[in-house]
């Protein structure tokens, strides 16, 4: 086992169960890259990770106690993650990275199939340990890589996308409440579907009223826009992914529902509508990767939000999404201020969610926390 030396002070992160040290947190290293463990200045234990000279942040811990990370190790985490998932049902993310203690790993559970991805040298170092526990622990039909993500590129590593076990039908079936949604697997955004939505999709589907007219920005392949349909609304998708609209298609006939689609790029559809809806939903992808874009992204959601709240109806709710770490919920709350104060409306606060209980959020890692909506209602006095 290599060995890597901490900086003095900085071993207060690792003692906090914080995963990630940085190049210039650590004193001493080998040239080599392997399985590590961590010690302070003093020689004293602190964890056992990967370290690896050419990642963004060169030592992952992956284990707070000695011991070695071999496949009973990974089949342990596993059955953990599974354990506390009990009961959520059979489409869900089944490993959430830091949170789950598996640095740079993801994988969505979608009935029995699994969808992965590898986002970390060290991770993709020990595929060969970790994937076997992951085949004994879940028992899949088949697990298919979606290794395609800029988390991958900024540790320099190739994509991977394909079937890496098993058999994986090319359409995945995915059900959520009583709708079916059928899913090409090569469909480009993240694992297949937005898991991490699923609670806002209840919540949202519970306010809706029969006759109530409903926009969703940003669609995909439509969960809040066929709620609003099945509640009596008229639903308006907005998407410029003309596969995932023709999913939406597909799912609205399969339920005998109606939603109007409009393909486009969310902006510029946006100023070309007319009318007043009493939802609209803005659930962009991921705006902010690098905190250096934050101001930029800010100034684009600002102009969103202005177009969104220009079609709300007096009494309607703004449902704004950020899926980025560097949006903090400050961000949003300032974004929604600038915006509705362009157009001289008063808001509140109806409700703050995060993401659900399958993608956990750790106090010891806090860029697990990552999805944040707000609710807005119009509030004219």
């Amino acid at each position: 086992m290599l060995r890597v030396v901490v900086r003095p002070g900085k071993e207060r992160k690792l003692k906090n169960f914080y995963p990630n040290l940085y190049r210039d947190e650590i004193q001493e290293a080998p040239p080599e890259a392997g399985v590590a463990e961590a010690v302070a200045q003093d020689g004293s234990f602190l964890a056992v990770g990967y370290y690896d000279p050419r990642s963004k942040a060169p030592f992952r811990a992956l284990r707070f106690d000695p011991g070695p990370l071999d496949r009973r190790f990974f089949l342990a985490r596993f059955q953990k993650s599974l354990a506390k998932r009990e009961g959520l049902g059979a489409f869900l993310r089944l490993v959430h990275g830091e949170a789950d203690g598996l640095p740079g790993l993801v994988v969505d559970r979608f009935g029995e199939v699994l969808v992965l991805q590898v986002r970390t040298r060290g991770m993709e170092a020990l595929r060969e340990v970790w994937f076997p526990a992951l085949l004994e622990a879940t028992l899949p039909k088949g697990v298919y890589e979606r290794s395609d993500v800029e988390n991958r590129r900024q540790e320099g590593l190739p994509e991977r996308v394909g079937v890496v076990y098993g058999e994986v039908p090319e359409v995945l079936e995915v059900e959520e409440d009583g709708l079916l949604f059928s899913i090409p697997m090569a469909l480009a955004q993240k694992t297949g579907f937005y898991l991490d939505q699923r609670e806002n999709r209840r919540l949202f589907e519970a306010m809706v009223r029969p006759g109530e007219r409903v926009l969703d920005v940003f669609s995909y392949v439509g969960g809040f826009a066929l709620r609003a349909a099945r509640k009596g609304a008229y639903a308006l998708a907005v998407d410029k992914d003309l596969q995932a609209l023709s999913v939406l298609d597909r799912a609205a006939l399969r339920a005998g529902l109606r939603v109007d689609i409009r393909a486009g790029e969310a902006l510029e559809v946006l100023r070309g509508l007319q009318g007043s809806f009493h939802h609209v939903l803005l659930d962009p992808p991921t705006l902010v990767k690098r905190l250096e874009e934050l101001p930029a992204m800010k100034r684009h959601l600002v102009d969103l939000t202005r177009e969104a709240l220009r079609l709300l109806a007096p009494g309607g709710y703004l449902w704004l999404s950020a899926c980025s770490y560097y949006l903090k919920v400050e961000d949003l709350l300032e974004v929604a201020r600038r915006a509705a104060g362009d157009l001289g409306l008063r808001l509140r606060v109806h409700a703050v969610t995060y993401q659900p209980r399958d993608h956990p959020w750790s106090l010891h890692v806090p860029e697990s926390l990552y999805l944040k909506t707000l609710i807005l209602q119009e509030d004219a006095l």
